[in-house]
């Protein structure tokens, strides 16, 4: 199974992740449009306003950033 790469998944990608509903995904676009790349599950967790990170996310998102010159990356 190929990991969700959370700084490059669009929209629809984004709601496949467990625990992400519309309001996580659209927090999350705003994150990277804002402030770039999300590097961990516990900065995911606390953009979505959880205690603690799901376990499953660190099986099924990749956190590695994107390419400075993909869309997704902020300034581009």
């Amino acid at each position: 199974m190929d990991k969700t790469r959370i700084n490059t998944a669009n929209p629809q990608e984004l709601l496949e992740i467990p625990g992400v509903d519309t309001t996580g995904r659209d927090a999350i676009l705003r994150h990277r449009a804002e402030h770039g790349p999300i590097r961990s599950a516990a900065e995911l967790a606390q953009l979505l306003g959880r205690s603690q990170a799901q376990a499953a996310w660190t099986d099924e998102i990749d956190f590695r950033p994107a390419d400075e010159t993909a869309p997704e990356a902020p300034g581009a």
